[in-house]
């Protein structure tokens, strides 16, 4: 009898493993595939539909039909019929401008039918047009509208910023880095050339012109801009560019409600330049000499100094010659024997600026009173490393609506707005035309013993730290009343009186200042202080009275018709005094002034301003 060696057998059965195992799971992967493949798509079908109107069952054409979650779909042709393929289980949207969205889930059905209803918060949306509102679905005009929604939760320091890539067609920009300075706006490009000239569209708020960035951003219900003629045309010459229409919150009926929101935030610059190193700075600077045959600028000593400063850690301070009394001259000029590493533009603006914000509100009421009332502060500090910049503002808001009558209403909102700008005196445009040309970047910031130190032009770190300061301090204050009679249906005429005062102080001083010797002590010379006080007044009366009749006949057509009366008059003055010879630098005050320069001569104060004053009254009328 043979003998089965079952150790043999698991050899065979391992070597024919070994050889087929590959081959075997192919096979398998081949043949699994096959199977899930085949009945997926055997399950893609094609569903055919009709979509129609809710009101009348009219077909509606161009309706979009898409399976959700993929980028496959059709539209409705002119008789509202589509024709899909969908797999089952899947859900058809269906959208239209002007209705409200509506999901099918595709079962076994192959046709079905959609209707679909009109969205009528849309068609009933109405838009702030100027002196009124109109149906959205009714205006021809150009308008760009920005909610509240799409204002709160921006991080910004005002309106302007807000509205930055909100409202298609309008321009926002800036040319400097001065935070007391407005940013420059214009709707659907550049209105104007020339010096002088503005192409900035009108601002008007609650009806009123203004300035937008006195605004609390977190108090605004809605804008409007304004972008063409016919849509800006009803305050003719007044807006040949435009106009931004600003509605702030009111009351609302309902139980009294407390509103608190905060923001903390960090900012940083961004696209800022980077600066070659002295050394390498050097080399392009005797290369441009050599080309034009002037020689060589930086000597070998001088670079062979800027590479073994940077070796040993060198930045801003030192990196000068010396006569063993003084800093530079006569020893050498600081651009050409000066070896520091200073990056000047890194040296100017700080790596981040923290800012912060706090709003509370209070608003309710009933039908006939309702009340909104709001306080807002915010404090942004400024992007300079030497010296300080920054803006406070403080908001306050209070806005009553009454019902005196069934046809008779009442309204009155105050705003009142402080801001308090402050920064170096130095920091202008000015400051822009040095850096580069004067900040080379062999140029220290600080001598040796760490004091400031001007290298023999104005370098921007020491004018802008001991140059002086800059205080504006602003205050604007609006009251509007307006009644709204109605003795006839959709007969309104409204009666708005508006009055806005604004004050601005206005604390400057330029100081002198010095470098100092190698012992530390002050070189001083014959450059002068002086103290700029300026303050400004300007007081707007304005007052429109218009009467509006809209009517809709047989619920299709709609007619609206309008005409007013509108007059304006502003007063300004400003006033200006300078002084010399400040007495003590931390206290600048006209009293503490001798009137003398750094010279020792006298020099005669300096007294100015102005006063202006216009009028203007119109009528105006618009049809729909």
């Amino acid at each position: 009898m043979r003998k089965f060696n079952f150790c043999n057998f698991l050899k065979i059965r391992r070597k024919v493993y070994s050889k087929d195992i590959l081959k075997t799971f192919l096979l398998f992967f081949l043949f699994s595939a096959l199977c899930f493949v085949t009945p997926l798509g055997a399950q893609n079908r094609q569903i055919t539909g009709t979509v129609l109107d809710a009101v009348n069952e009219e077909p509606l054409i161009g309706v979009s039909v898409v399976v959700k979650g993929t980028s496959r779909g059709t539209v409705t042709d002119l008789n509202g019929q589509f024709a899909v393929d969908v797999p089952a289980g899947s859900i058809l949207e269906l959208s239209y401008i002007g209705y409200i969205k509506r999901e099918v889930t595709i079962g076994t059905q192959t046709n079905i039918r959609v209707i679909l209803q009109e969205n009528a918060k849309l068609i009933d949306e109405v838009v702030v047009v100027g002196f009124g509102t109109q149906r959205k679905v009714n205006l021809t005009g150009s308008v760009g509208i920005a909610s509240a929604k799409d204002l709160e939760a921006r991080p910004v320091m005002n309106v302007t910023q807000a509205l930055q890539g909100l409202v298609p067609g309008l321009f926002i920009t800036t040319n400097t880095g001065e935070i007391d300075k407005n940013m420059s706006i214009n709707i659907r490009g550049t209105g104007t050339i020339g010096d002088g000239s503005s192409g900035s569209p009108l601002i008007l708020i609650d009806g009123m012109e203004g300035d937008m960035n006195t605004v609390n951003p977190q108090d605004i219900e809605n804008v409007s801009v304004l972008k063409d003629a016919a849509a800006s045309s009803i305050y003719g010459s007044r807006a040949p560019f435009g106009v931004i229409l600003i509605t702030t919150k009111k009351g609302t009926p309902g139980k009294s409600s407390v509103n608190y929101n905060n923001s903390f935030r960090v900012s940083s610059p961004i696209n800022m330049p980077e600066q070659m190193d002295s050394y390498t700075f050097a080399n392009y600077v005797n290369a441009g000499y050599a080309n034009a045959g002037w020689g060589t600028f930086f000597k070998d000593d001088i670079m062979q100094r800027m590479l073994d400063f940077q070796a040993a850690g060198g930045t801003n301070t030192g990196g000068l010659l010396n006569d063993g009394n003084v800093w530079g001259k006569p020893a050498g000029d600081p651009f050409s024997t000066g070896y520091a590493n200073t990056d000047w533009y890194k040296e100017i603006y700080k790596d981040n600026n923290f800012s912060q914000e706090h709003n509370l509100s209070l608003n309710g009421g009933n039908e006939r009173l309702n009340y909104y009332a709001s306080l807002g502060h915010l404090n942004q500090s400024g992007a300079l490393r030497h010296g300080s910049d920054g803006l406070k503002r403080y908001n306050a808001t209070a806005k009553i609506n009454a019902k005196l009558s069934s046809w008779a209403d009442f309204s009155y909102n105050l705003r009142f707005t402080r801001t308090d700008n402050y920064r170096p005196t130095r920091f202008n445009g000015g400051l822009y035309e040095k850096i580069g040309r004067q900040t080379w970047p062999n140029l220290p910031v600080y001598d040796e013993n760490g004091y400031y130190h001007n290298g023999n032009a104005e370098t921007p770190a020491m004018q802008l730290a001991l140059g002086g300061k800059r205080n504006v301090q602003s205050d604007n204050v609006a009251h509007q009343a307006a009644f709204i009679f109605e003795p006839i249906k959709n007969w309104l005429t409204h009666v708005e009186f508006n009055y806005n005062t604004y004050t601005s102080n206005v604390k400057e001083t330029t100081l002198p200042y010095y470098n100092h010797d190698v012992a530390g002590n002050v070189l001083t010379g014959t450059s002068s202080s002086n103290l700029l006080q300026e303050q400004r007044k300007e007081n707007h009366l304005n007052l429109n009275i218009f009467s509006e009749y809209t009517h809709t006949f047989n619920d299709v057509h709609n007619m609206k018709v309008m005409g007013g009366f509108q007059a304006d008059e502003m007063q300004q003055s400003v006033f200006n005094a300078r002084k010399y010879g400040l007495l003590l630098y931390n206290l600048p005050e006209f009293d503490l002034a001798n009137s003398l320069g750094g010279d020792g001569a006298q020099r005669i104060p300096e007294v100015g301003g102005y006063s202006n004053q216009w009028a203007t009254a119109g009528f105006f009328g618009r049809a729909n």
